[in-house]
């Protein structure tokens, strides 16, 4: 029992328990100690190979931008700007593990950090720490690592895989230890062993390193995988002849290019002329642009080739093809989407075209036409049975093509229906429902979509004065006599006046009336 007294034989038992509790707590320290020292040797040997791999890519993305300027002078800058944030947060680490070695100098036969003696964690507790909270050194080692870390996800955001590795490794969001929110140096650092501090540093300094590897890496089969991506094929049709006949069977080829913007050719001959390169209206995004005088009517060729300079070698590529010149267009092409007739008070889309001629060289006139882009048009006529539409177009040489007026005919809008619940003419319902019920007008079979506002209308029940209703919704007096009528009564609702929503101005016809036989 707890309370009992205990015999000498027991209290030596005891005491012997403790000491061997304590004897083995010194041994698992003792091996911690060992781990963490072959891990801090182990990331130390990474650290060098690292920084010698590192070393040999930047220097090949210096040679390909200076040999390739098109493709690699870009990517040589961002790897360039990698390599300076690693540098800059390997310099804060090693601020941390210098002052770690300068307190526990290396052995000099061993050339080994005294692992066995840095079991305590004071040293970089005081460092970083006062009290509970980071002291200025704490504060910069953290600006540190959320700098490295924010500014290396701006330049590699299109790479997930680095980026986990970057948010993993170098996340310094609080972390929650037993329901207990410690921040990341504190957790990651404080009363850890100084050698497990310099272990953990010099992992953090050899993740730095493989992150800027990666990413180095990634560049240079980034850029071959895009130059033979599929993204980058274009289908070419090459038919056998410019001009086919209708019902004749079109023949033809249909081929696969591949679009390399940073393959730029030496020398560019079409028709005889060799073209200039570092005009970037000849040349641009590994695109010859061609302007050519077009030739006589009938069919022309274009011949020419392309020079590549490869292992010193000259590699030539012809260009064969031809196409068809046919005469100047001499007439305007006018059609009207909503057939040959417009509405008065409303806009009517028409589209103007001449064939060979672009729309922002076609002008057309007429008593309410205007363009809205390209060659599309509205119209919104006036006055009169009938409006002409003329039209003129300048060809590219300069030449102005004028068309024949194009007639119109005006109309005015249909008179529009009544309806109640979106039912229209004779109707049956409660009467307590068409109480209730608003009255709306609208164009049920009309070309155009347009919105009506019933602004008067008048209610006839049998045996009762007509009432004069504003607005679309039954008055008082409405009600009343609707709710006298009885069943099988028809109830008229007609002098309907309304308006078309946003165009007061145009006075439409007077609405159908609609009838409404009470069912109850």
């Amino acid at each position: 029992m707890a309370g009992a007294k205990l015999s000498p034989r027991q209290k030596m038992i005891n005491l012997m328990y403790l000491v061997l509790l304590a004897l083995l707590a010194m041994q698992v320290s003792v091996e911690v100690m060992e781990a963490f020292a072959k891990m801090y040797e182990r990331s130390e040997d990474a650290i060098e190979q690292g920084v010698e791999k590192n070393k040999t890519t930047l220097g090949d993305l210096y040679q390909l931008s200076k040999e390739n300027s098109a493709q690699y002078a870009e990517i040589y800058q961002i790897a360039t700007k990698i390599d300076n944030l690693s540098k800059e947060f390997i310099a804060e680490i090693k601020v941390l593990k210098d002052k770690i070695k300068e307190e526990n100098p290396l052995d000099p036969e061993t050339g080994k950090l005294p692992a066995t003696e840095m079991g305590k964690g004071d040293l970089m507790d005081e460092f970083l720490f006062v009290g509970d909270k980071n002291n200025k050194a704490g504060n910069q080692f953290v600006s540190a690592v959320d700098t490295y870390r924010e500014e290396m996800l701006k330049l590699i955001s299109g790479n997930q895989n680095i980026v986990n590795q970057i948010n993993a490794n170098f996340e310094t969001k609080p972390v929650e230890v037993n329901s207990i929110k410690k921040s990341w140096l504190d957790y990651n650092f404080k009363g850890i062993p100084t050698i497990g501090t310099i272990a953990i540093l010099s992992s953090m300094e050899n993740a730095v390193l493989n992150i800027e590897n990666e990413a180095l890496t990634s560049f240079l089969s980034g850029r071959l995988k895009k130059a033979t991506s599929a993204n980058n094929l274009k289908a070419l049709v090459i038919p056998s002849k410019t001009a086919f006949f209708e019902g004749e069977k079109f023949e033809g080829e249909v081929l696969l290019a591949s679009r390399d913007d940073s393959k730029v050719p030496n020398k560019v001959v079409i028709n005889g002329n060799k073209l200039d390169l570092n005009d970037a209206k000849v040349f641009n995004n590994g695109v010859v642009s061609l302007s050519l005088p077009s030739g006589k009517v009938g069919e022309n060729t274009i011949v020419g080739e392309f020079t590549f300079i490869e292992n010193g070698k000259e590699v030539k590529i012809p260009v064969n093809s031809n196409y068809a010149v046919v005469p100047k267009p001499s007439g305007a092409v006018i059609s009207a989407d909503k057939m040959n007739v417009v509405y008065r008070g409303i806009e009517n889309p028409i589209t103007i075209s001449m064939a060979g001629i672009n729309a922002n060289k076609i002008n057309a006139s007429a008593t309410g036409l205007r363009r809205i882009n390209g060659s599309s048009y509205i119209l919104r006529p006036g006055g009169g049975t009938s409006v002409q539409i003329n039209v003129t177009g300048i060809t590219d040489s300069g030449e102005t093509i004028k068309s024949a007026p194009v007639p119109f005919r005006i109309k005015d809008i249909p008179a529009p229906q009544a309806s109640i619940r979106g039912e229209y003419g004779s109707i049956s319902m409660p009467k307590t429902s068409l109480v209730k019920s608003s009255i709306s007008a609208a164009l049920p079979d009309f070309v155009f979509d347009l919105n009506l506002n019933v602004l008067s209308f008048k209610v006839k029940v049998p045996g009762k004065t007509t009432v004069i209703v504003n607005g679309n919704r039954m008055n008082a007096q409405a009600q009343k006599a609707i709710e006298s009528a009885s069943r099988g009564d028809i109830v008229t609702i007609f002098g309907i006046r309304a308006a078309i929503v946003g165009n007061s101005s145009y006075k439409l016809k007077e609405v159908l009336p609609i009838s409404v036989e009470i069912s109850n």
